[in-house]
């Protein structure tokens, strides 16, 4: 993570468990959040202070699309967003 992405934006992971290794690249603070198709909330990983790292399991998430976007004010419509495919 770092201003303004995720690299990589597109991720695509199977079904179950689901274990981010957030690292913050950047000079402010991030997060990740995963929102399903019609705009709800699934999970959000805590905020991830600059330099810092965070592990983030998620364990509810069907087959689907789904958005991650960094719900830090104005991060996501400066392009903090990409889409995660669990399969």
């Amino acid at each position: 993570m770092t201003e303004f992405k995720f690299d990589p934006s597109t991720i695509n992971a199977p079904s179950g468990n689901v274990v981010f290794f957030l690292v913050n690249a950047g000079t402010t603070s991030h997060d990740m959040v995963i929102r399903d198709s019609t705009g709800k909330r699934l999970a959000a990983s805590e905020l991830v202070s600059a330099g810092d790292s965070f592990v983030f399991t998620v364990s509810t998430l069907a087959a689907g699309t789904y958005t991650i976007f960094c719900d830090q004010p104005g991060h996501e419509s400066s392009g903090m967003k990409g889409t995660l495919t669990i399969t």
